[in-house]
């Protein structure tokens, strides 16, 4: 876990990315993602994990436990550099937008103990969250006033959700038992799901305090890898179906979700409030 702050302006976009799985994933589909990043105002991304499709932990396990041929996995691992090398100049004009990134679980890991996710934050100069990050975003509203919000990010919210959408929403909702925070961002299932939930408190000053709502928001940050190929199935040579077909899932939905935020004026009990909108 690294908990991170960053100052925002009282108006700005969040755009994670979820699940990219270079390099089988959708490559004009991420090209559109960093479009969109970099054409957007004021806009921050967040890389969610699975950001290269290597190996699953159960596979990496089992390759780990042989340490008799390093020269197999020195190999191994320079292939999977070239790789990690053309997703970071894919990713490298947004670098700079990208607030950081959070531990998948199809990443390879090297000889040396470190892991894809790893290398590709040491390409871009970007910031690498491990398994959870917890991000604060300042926003300044006068010399002496600064509000604040915090995202809690994870790959899998440490489940792999269901395979029913209330599943998932579940899965989302159960976060805020733990972490005390404003967004919520999870990846993992290949699902887009975004909404926001009210909860009321009372204002932090003011004597009596004023009981003020406070906003929430849930999302699971969507993928760019499809579950299913339309393609003939052949008989004279082995078919690796996708994990989704042979599990059986819904189609995996192809995207991201954007998140406005803007600080209103308007205060209640001494605080300003931000208003979400949500977009797909």
């Amino acid at each position: 876990m690294r908990p991170i702050s960053v100052k925002v302006g009282k108006e700005f976009t969040l755009i994670p990315a979820g699940c990219l799985h270079w390099p089988i994933g959708e490559r004009d589909l991420l090209a559109a993602w960093v479009e969109e990043l970099r054409s957007t105002p004021h806009a921050y991304g967040i890389l969610m994990g699975d950001s290269l499709d290597v190996a699953r932990t159960h596979y990496r396990d089992y390759a780990r436990s042989y340490r008799g041929d390093d020269n197999s996995q020195e190999a191994f691992d320079a292939y999977v550099t070239e790789e990690v090398g053309k997703l970071a100049d894919v990713l490298r004009p947004v670098a700079s937008r990208i607030l950081g990134l959070v531990q998948g679980n199809h990443y390879w890991e090297y000889c040396d103990g470190t892991n894809t996710e790893q290398d590709l934050c040491k390409r871009l100069k970007i910031k690498y969250l491990g398994v959870m990050g917890l991000i604060q975003l300042r926003c300044h509203m006068s010399a002496t006033h600064t509000q604040s919000l915090t995202i809690f990010a994870h790959h899998s919210g440490g489940t792999a959700g269901g395979r029913t959408t209330g599943g998932d929403v579940n899965a989302l909702t159960r976060q805020e038992h733990a972490w005390d925070a404003d967004i919520y961002l999870l990846g993992h299932t290949h699902r887009r799901i975004a909404f926001k939930e009210p909860v009321m408190q009372l204002s932090r000053c003011g004597n009596p305090p004023k009981v003020v709502e406070r906003t929430r928001v849930f999302v699971r940050t969507g993928a760019f890898l499809k579950g299913f190929k339309d393609t003939e199935v052949p008989t004279n040579r082995k078919y690796a179906a996708p994990y989704a077909e042979t599990r059986a899932y819904r189609p995996t939905d192809l995207g991201w979700v954007k998140i406005h935020v803007l600080w209103r004026e308007k205060k209640a009990g001494g605080l300003a409030y931000p208003e979400y909108t949500l977009s797909y």
